[in-house]
């Protein structure tokens, strides 16, 4: 089957599934568990294989009266040009976690979201308001741990969460930092439509880089309005620091279907040797609540890496 055959059959089944947007995923008869999933497309003016199915991902999940269960495979950069070789350029268990609720405790095993920051919570672009993402994210600490996590609620409003790994990850092939030692922690403060973070840790790769990091963070929400906005630094050994990473983003709701987005960034990444600003405009619409097209265009100040890029992503 050609890989545009494929991809309308994935379409016409996505919104199959989709059909009604307030209930994703299908439920295994007489179980708990649901089975769902979301695909976005994605053409990068940069990238040599333009037109792709940029994620493909199953996701499976449960919930009890006090456990939950999910489950994440994805496969990623599907080429779609028929000019290139075709071929799945990554296959990688993206999830696979169990959460226990302990009162006013949760304890987390398996492969999970690092939860550092804001971005990295919400790992899935659909959810996002732009298609890329800061460099922030999967270069200044592992985007996921393969491990232990508590989280515990200090008061209604304040939550701290640790994290513990000392072990192989399960997930090993990624475009994040893969590590075999994580340890870390992070705070949490809410208000009524501000909040704010901070978090530190350290961790071995699999290259046996040791690095530590920290970093605050806020978000501030209104009913047109978003701003967020990241600070973190890495030191590791050699000449693989990252001095400074941010980034400060806010958003503008047009209405239930429409959003502007603006995000200022500017990064120092010894590794590679940039010392990088970027300005992005973007702009998202959400015709179904798990439908979003996207379009931004990016601008570096240093490298030339200025270029458009286009989304289509469904979650069904």
């Amino acid at each position: 089957m050609s890989y545009t055959k494929l991809l309308s059959l994935i379409t016409a089944t996505t919104f199959l599934f989709a059909s009604d947007s307030s209930i994703y995923g299908w439920n295994i008869p007489e179980t708990p568990m649901y089975i769902g999933g979301y695909v976005e497309t994605l053409y990068d003016e940069t990238e040599e294989e333009s037109f792709l199915i940029d994620d493909i991902a199953l996701l499976v999940t449960a919930n009890g009266e006090s456990f939950d269960f999910l489950g994440e495979l994805e496969i990623s950069h599907l080429s779609l040009n028929e000019e290139t070789n075709r071929k799945i350029t990554q296959l990688n268990l993206e999830r696979l976690q169990l959460t226990y609720a302990l009162g006013e405790e949760e304890i987390t095993l398996g492969r999970f979201n690092s939860e550092i920051g804001y971005w990295n919570q919400t790992p899935i672009s659909i959810v996002q308001e732009t298609t890329t993402y800061p460099h922030i994210i999967k270069h200044l600490f592992p985007k996921a741990t393969t491990g232990l996590m508590l989280r515990s609620d200090l008061e209604p409003q304040s939550s701290y969460r640790l994290m513990m790994q000392y072990n192989q990850d399960i997930g090993k092939v990624d475009q994040s930092i893969v590590s075999d030692r994580h340890f870390a922690m992070s705070y949490y403060q809410d208000y009524d439509n501000f909040s704010w973070t901070v978090a530190t840790g350290l961790y071995k790769d699999t290259k046996g880089l040791y690095a530590n990091y920290a970093g605050v963070g806020f978000q501030h929400e209104s009913d047109n309005f978003m701003l967020q906005g990241e600070l973190f630094s890495q030191k590791s050994r050699g000449d693989k620091s990252k001095p400074y990473s941010a980034y400060l983003q806010p958003v503008w709701f047009y209405d239930e279907q429409q959003s502007v987005v603006l995000r200022l960034e500017r990064y120092k990444d010894e590794e590679f040797g940039a010392d990088e600003g970027i300005v992005l405009l973007g702009y998202s619409y959400r015709p179904w609540s798990n439908v979003a097209l996207k379009a931004e265009y990016i601008y570096h100040t240093q490298e030339p890496l200025d270029r458009f890029v286009y989304s289509f992503s469904v979650i069904f």
